[in-house]
């Protein structure tokens, strides 16, 4: 049999090709040059990270004929026959299978003899957790003072089962999970050299499912490669080795979920589950999707994830609630625990896709979102009045008094609600620069301005667009909206966005809803060509400012209450 797996292949030979264990090489190469290798070593971590290769590697260096030194020759005698597995100094135990003591016994007799051709013996015992306690006993003589031409370098991935006496004998190093960048890269190289086509997508899927293992990676690459056999191989082909879950599969699966459509979303899983994916799998899979959409929601997105560069994939993620995500991670987690003591591992899943789908509980979850936005609003609207017994005046630059009338009066007069029509001309005017530039001075007047009540409602929304003399914020729903609209926030709203934009007439919040519906209309038939698109026309339920006349002088904590809860507001004497 001709071929080698590409993980033995391309296993490291030299020091400088070892990847992600920069520490621990430059220790050993430092040990070798100042000549201070050590009787004992030990080198622990995860499965497939260089513990073995670099236990070979150190032990060409130091039996080099042309070293000792951090980079062996490759070409004598000495490191070939190390190379190859082949040279009697360099002795190889694997403990899983050789763990009694006779075993360690007749390792401590052979110490005794002098190497035949290298300048140390090596011992190179892997899974060294696997041996006995009678073996380790055995060994601890010998691993404390053994001859100055023996060198020891214990393997393992479970330290913890390791002696404390065995322990405190060694040097220990302490290898990593290997980063996600680490085996991209690497597998990218031996691709290229080995002039296989593959997508970067497929090769970050199989970085991905490594787990920090560079032989796991080269592993399942090589599975793959067999699977396609002269095709491109692309993300797919890497799911349907491995029996992972494509994201298209998962997007669409979630969607189905949040649209309430339980049926299909039962029958989804049911081709995922003809099509050989196990129910375990989905399961786990879909728990990591609602993971990386909390992960964008928060703006973790440094992972160079492929999906979340996907339009759908951003959609949904707005459009789902922190609280409803973690409570469907809450059943899936459940659902997982159950699956574990049941053979009816399908029936769990598909109850637990039936109770995600459920409107009541995705209602429920919507207000707890809403309550406790409101809940942080009032916290500290209530820690200010506790700080100032008094409302605060506005702490701007005046504007000039006659302006102020006429913007009063524009406001109080008109429409009822803001018009469709009013929208579009801010669109087919707006100013990406000037958005900008409100929106880097906009946090600092967010502090500045923290105690007054538009400000710190309009903080959790966004500014969508600018025009020359308009400017549109987008807010969670039409209550929020409403809120800022009220003729006496509305006014000292204005009054701090014209000192910024002096050209400014017109402030309108708009809900999150309605603004997705207006920007996917604007955008699609501008895609089409249509320089000045006119918008669809749709009701926007948000009431324009109104002046209103105040009979008597109302308390300022309770004016505050009633900007926030408006008609619901009941006073009790």
């Amino acid at each position: 049999m001709s071929y080698v797996a590409l993980y033995r292949a391309y296993r490291p030979q030299l020091f400088s090709e070892v990847v992600d264990q920069k520490p621990i090489v430059k220790t050993l190469e430092n040990a070798i040059v100042n000549d201070k290798v050590a009787h004992a070593y030990l080198f622990c971590g995860p499965r497939g990270t260089g513990k073995t290769t670099l236990a070979k590697i150190f032990a060409k260096a130091i039996n080099c004929e042309n070293g000792p030194t951090p980079t062996p020759c490759q070409t004598c005698e000495v490191c070939k026959t190390i190379q190859s597995g082949t040279n009697p100094d360099v002795i190889e135990i694997d403990a899983a299978s050789n763990n009694g003591a006779d075993d360690i016994r007749a390792l401590r007799d052979s110490v005794k003899f002098l190497p035949s051709s290298a300048r140390y013996k090596v011992y190179i015992i892997d899974e060294v957790h696997m041996l006995s306690n009678a073996a380790f006993n055995a060994l601890l003589k010998t691993l404390e003072e053994p001859p100055k031409y023996v060198v020891f370098i214990l393997c393992t991935t479970e330290p913890y089962k390791i002696p404390e006496t065995i322990l405190s004998r060694c040097q220990r190093f302490d290898f990593k999970a290997i980063s996600s960048t680490g085996i991209f890269n690497r597998l990218k190289q031996i691709s290229e050299e080995e002039k296989i086509a593959v997508s970067d997508e497929a090769l970050r899927e199989i970085t991905t499912l490594a787990e920090g293992g560079m032989r796991d990676a080269l592993s399942l690459l090589d599975q793959v490669i067999s699977y396609v056999g002269n095709k491109p191989i692309e993300a797919n082909d890497v799911f349907e080795v491995s029996g992972n879950v494509s994201a298209t599969s998962l997007l669409e699966l979630t969607k189905l979920i949040y649209a309430g459509e339980s049926e299909k979303a039962i029958d989804l899983v049911s081709d995922l589950y003809d099509s050989g994916k196990e129910i375990d799998k989905i399961t786990s899979d879909l728990i990591l999707f609602l993971r990386d959409i909390l992960l964008y929601k928060t703006g973790i997105n440094s992972q160079s994830k492929a999906i979340f560069s996907n339009e759908e994939f951003k959609k949904l993620a707005d459009d789902l609630g922190k609280t409803l995500t973690f409570s469907w991670l809450d059943l899936l987690n459940d659902t997982t625990n159950q699956m574990k003591f049941s053979n009816q591992k399908r029936s769990y899943l598909d109850l637990c896709l039936l109770k995600m789908s459920d409107t009541k509980i995705k209602q429920e979850n919507s207000i707890y979102d809403q309550i406790k936005y409101l809940e942080a609003i009032v916290e500290k609207l209530q820690a200010d009045l506790n700080k100032r017994p008094a409302t605060p005046a506005i702490n701007v630059n005046p504007i000039n008094t006659q302006t102020l009338k006429e913007i009063s009066d524009k406001v109080s007069s008109g429409d009822e609600y803001v018009s469709i029509s009013e929208i579009n001309e801010i669109l087919n005017n707006a100013s990406k620069e000037t958005r900008e530039k409100f929106n880097k001075e906009w946090p600092l007047l967010q502090i500045k301005y923290q105690d007054i009540l538009a400000v710190s409602i309009l903080k959790y929304g966004k500014v969508v667009a600018v025009s020359s003399n308009a400017i549109i914020f987008v807010l969670q729903d039409e209550g929020f909206c409403n809120r800022v609209m009220k003729y006496e926030n509305y006014m000292q709203m204005y009054e701090i966005v014209h000192n910024q934009i002096e050209t400014i007439e017109k402030i309108i919040a708009l809900p999150q809803n309605i603004w997705r519906q207006i920007r996917d209309d604007f955008k699609n038939k501008y895609d089409q060509g249509i320089e000045k698109p006119v918008l669809n026309n749709i009701i926007i339920p948000v009431k324009k400012p109104v002046k209103m006349v105040i009979a008597q002088e109302k308390d300022p904590i309770l004016t505050k209450l009633e900007n926030i809860f408006g008609d619901k507001l009941e006073i009790k004497e």
